[in-house]
């Protein structure tokens, strides 16, 4: 039982270095290098601040697959994909979400492969609805980076391991819908 404990810390560690943003400024893309697990200690327009009393920053919906998360602080030690679906980069701007898929009570983005372009993700934030629409969907290497295309438009980026290849990661960009606020 030890041995399974550790062998699940080992891959979650390996999952979560795979996801540590670094942003690049040089090319038309920003590469995501995930080879430290850190806090993000960016001073960017966070949407996180720390509530003694409630470390809940929002809530994830996606009708679509039936899920429904609360997003905790980036601080909050319930910011893990142990727990819950884990922010990563908390610029309101650019949010970046992890969570598993598989098998288990906690593979929360298990149906995130049944997204397709157009479909609808929303995001409560400090009682604001936020409303994202899926704008791409792509498998990438895991290679310790995400690539993502540079844009003025606020985006919300859902990542997590693809079911069709143990060597790839699912990436799915959704962009703000202003239309319906």
């Amino acid at each position: 039982m030890l041995r399974k404990s550790l062998v699940s810390i080992l891959l979650l560690t390996i999952y979560l270095s795979s996801c540590l943003l670094i942003y690049t400024n040089e090319t038309n893309t920003k590469s995501i290098k995930t080879t430290n697990i850190e806090k993000n200690t960016n001073t960017g327009n966070y949407i996180s601040s720390i509530n003694e009393q409630d470390e809940t920053i929002g809530t994830l919906t996606i009708d679509k697959i039936n899920l429904s998360r609360n997003i905790y602080n980036i601080n909050s030690s319930h910011n893990n994909v142990d727990e819950n679906v884990t922010i990563l980069n908390d610029d309101i701007n650019l949010i970046v979400l992890a969570a598993h898929s598989g098998r288990g009570y906690i593979a929360y983005f298990d149906d995130l492969d049944k997204l397709e372009l157009n479909d609808i993700v929303k995001l409560t934030y400090n009682n604001k609805n936020l409303i994202y629409k899926v704008t791409n969907i792509e498998e990438q290497i895991k290679d310790g980076t995400i690539e993502i295309n540079k844009t003025n438009k606020q985006r919300l980026i859902l990542t997590t391991c693809s079911k069709k290849d143990k060597n790839k990661q699912l990436v799915i960009t959704s962009e703000k819908d202003d239309s319906n606020t």
